[in-house]
C-alpha cells in the first residue's frame, strides 16, 4: 500500500516541529510566591479565625431558619 504524498512515512509516531520537550512552567509564578511570603503568619491566623466566626454565624443561621420553618410546618397542622 503507498502512503499520502503529504504525510511522510510514520508521520503519526512523529512530534510536530514546534512542540518542545522542556516541562510546563509551574503552576504558581514567582510573584504569587512573593505575595504568599510577604503575608505573616499572624495576618494568615486573622483571615482563618474570621472565616471560621462567619462560617459558624451561617451555621447558626441556618439551624434556626430550620428550626422557624419546622415550627410553621407544625403550626400548619402537617
Amino acid at each position: 500500500m503507498k502512503n499520502s504524498p503529504t504525510a511522510p512515512p510514520h508521520a503519526s509516531h512523529q512530534a510536530p516541529p514546534h512542540a518542545s520537550h522542556q516541562a510546563p512552567p509551574a503552576p504558581t509564578s514567582s510573584a504569587a510566591q512573593k505575595k504568599l511570603e510577604r503575608k505573616p503568619a499572624e495576618d494568615i491566623d486573622a483571615s482563618a479565625e474570621a472565616f471560621i466566626k462567619k462560617f459558624r454565624q451561617q451555621l447558626l443561621l441556618q439551624r434556626l431558619e430550620s428550626i422557624e420553618n419546622y415550627e410553621k410546618m407544625l403550626a400548619r397542622g402537617l
